[in-house]
């Protein structure tokens, strides 16, 4: 593959950065939790952790007081 083709992909992929997006909208409370979840499973600026986005859904650390509002969870019905 050559370098050319690569570099769409890699900017691609650093656009659904959390972190990153949260420099795009500093205000928004959404983008910031999301960026800090992000964060809290090894992702950074420049760089994203493989299945950051499940392991965020999957995230067992109750006693964090974002917990409750993680991004990634799935949808609940109620009857």
């Amino acid at each position: 593959m050559s370098v050319s083709t690569t570099k769409p992909i890699t900017l691609a992929v650093l656009e659904q950065n959390p972190i990153r997006q949260l420099r795009t909208k500093p205000k928004s409370r959404a983008a910031a939790i999301k960026a800090k979840c992000a964060e809290c499973f090894g992702c950074t600026y420049n760089h994203i952790e493989r299945g950051f986005r499940a392991s965020i859904s999957e995230c067992s650390a109750h006693s964090c007081p974002l917990h409750g509002f993680r991004p990634y969870q799935a949808k609940t019905t109620s009857k």
